[in-house]
């Protein structure tokens, strides 16, 4: 049956399928029954839609994948004072929801609890016994600087083991932090792994891998070794699932040294190789690399060329000191996206930066499979110090390339051998150290993406930095702040006011 529009509005159901009071009735009872029932029979199941940028409150596969696995009970206590400074409260409230969706992802796995130190005698004695120390935040309310101390940190346990993050105000990184802590806790033995060509620092003011060795600690076994003939110990144990080996500008690889990581590659060993092409001084003078392990890596198919690499697409880097600042795109230092997708080592990676970094040659080995993982962009050229007399690393005085030159270089290759060991170089020994980790790119999540799929089987991989952004106002001056407050204060009552002063003159 159709209606015309100017009869829709008195369309009347009931009077259409000629219901009486009762069926009416029955109808009304029908549908609240159907509504109970359909809600206890989906309460169990909950649906999120994340619309947020790069999915910043969504866990990653990796995360998903430990909780589904866990075999017992995780306990996570979350230490926050009530009377955090104001900018903190949004925070809270993403951490507890972040921490809500560890519990929904666990299958009941995961017990989450909320607990207040500074209002709980009981919660501050569990605080202190987990090692959750009090923060100082300093803020200005009412106008005034004040310095506050809150709790603000997580512990997490696993039957008698325990670990903390004793400051959680960084949620970029408490995904993998948090989802590291648990890996540690409820896996029987950690992996192994060992860097070789460095000694480990203990001064974190001097150690150029303090952050690498910190993250990496997270999650496995980390052990310095020194094979060098002076050491005990001669020899790396099959026991180590991966090793990092780094040229130092200084360091040059003994035979037996080399023939030592030859026979852990050759036993199914894998390795990561940070090796300069040429090396670069700190006062930009060049020298001949003299590490002594180009030969091995020719054997296993990867050529490193004794050249520097340079882009259009490169790093601001400051050149000044503390007396005058000197900002420059300094084109030694390649910033690239172009990455070999089909492998894993890439999963939430953007960029990747390289200083002072050489090209890779690939050379046909018998039982050996190499691949190209990293490129640089298509703007990019070399220095082999030849045509100039030598390199040319001064920022102001780099000459410009000629545009037929300019094409990609492979910066990263990767070599497997068909007896099961597996050979990664990345030709720039800066590549991970401290001073030169750049905050828009991704060197330390491929480092340890490269060694979760070599060492741990991928179980940590792809965890990203969460993408986290908070808005909070500008800063206002006092006549703004004024502005706002009577604003307030004003604008509801007036507008009742107005529509009381209509209704009014109305009825007169």
């Amino acid at each position: 049956m159709f209606f015309k529009l100017k009869n829709i509005k008195k369309f009347n159901l009931v009077k259409f399928l000629r219901l009486n009071k009762a069926e009416r009735q029955l109808i009304i009872l029908v549908s609240l029954a159907i509504f109970v029932v359909f809600n206890f029979l989906l309460s169990p199941v909950s649906w999120r839609l994340d619309l947020s940028n790069g999915k910043a409150y969504t866990l990653s596969p990796s995360t998903k994948n430990i909780l589904r696995n866990l075999d017992d009970i995780i306990n996570i206590k979350f230490f926050v004072s009530s009377d955090l400074p104001t900018r903190f409260l949004p925070l809270k409230s993403d951490v507890i929801d972040f921490l809500n969706e560890y519990k929904n992802q666990s299958e009941s796995k995961v017990v989450v609890k909320i607990l207040d130190p500074k209002k709980d005698e009981q919660a501050l004695n569990q605080a202190k016994e987990a090692g959750i120390p009090e923060l100082q935040f300093s803020q200005i309310e009412q106008d005034k600087y004040a310095v506050s101390a809150v709790y603000f940190g997580i512990a997490v346990a696993y039957g008698e083991k325990k670990e903390i993050i004793p400051q959680a105000t960084d949620l970029e990184s408490l995904e993998y932090n948090l989802t590291a802590a648990i890996y540690k806790l409820t896996k029987k033995n950690l992996d192994k792994i060992a860097i070789v060509g460095k000694q480990e620092s203990f001064d974190p003011a001097q150690d150029d891998l303090a952050t690498l060795k910190e993250v990496l600690r997270q999650q496995f076994s980390l052990s310095f070794l020194d094979i060098s003939s002076e050491s005990n110990v001669k020899k790396i144990d099959s026991t180590y699932k991966s090793v990092l080996i780094f040229d130092d500008n200084k360091k040059e690889f003994s035979s037996d040294e080399i023939n030592e990581i030859r026979d852990y590659l050759n036993n199914k060993g894998t390795a990561v190789f940070f090796i300069d092409g040429v090396w670069v001084l700190d006062n930009l003078q060049t020298a001949e690399a003299k590490n002594n392990l180009f030969g091995l890596l020719r054997d296993w198919g990867v050529d490193v060329n004794k050249n520097l690499v340079l882009s259009g697409s490169a790093e601001m880097v400051n050149f000044g000191n503390n007396q005058v600042q000197f900002f420059s795109v300094y084109p030694f230092w390649i910033k690239t996206d172009q990455f070999n997708q089909k492998l894993g080592f890439f999963s939430n990676i953007n960029q990747l930066t390289f200083p002072w970094v050489s090209s890779l040659g690939l050379i046909s080995r018998n039982n050996i499979e190499t691949t190209e993982l990293v490129k640089s962009t298509q703007k990019s050229w070399t220095q082999d110090g030849s045509s100039t007399g030598g390199f040319v690393l001064d920022p102001q005085k780099i000459p410009q390339p000629n545009a037929e030159t300019l094409k990609e270089f492979v910066v990263v290759a990767q070599a497997k051998s068909k007896q099961g060991g597996q050979v990664i170089v990345i030709p720039s020994s800066r590549f991970i150290q401290e001073r030169y980790l750049s905050r828009s790119s991704s060197n330390l999540e491929f480092v340890l993406n490269i060694l979760d799929n070599l060492a741990s089987g991928g179980a940590l991989s792809g965890i990203r930095q969460r993408a986290v952004n908070l808005y909070p106002l500008p800063e206002l001056s006092e006549r703004q702040k004024d502005i706002f407050k009577y604003l307030n204060i004003l604008l509801l009552p007036g507008f009742f006011a107005l529509f009381g002063l209509v209704k009014l003159t109305k009825r007169r």
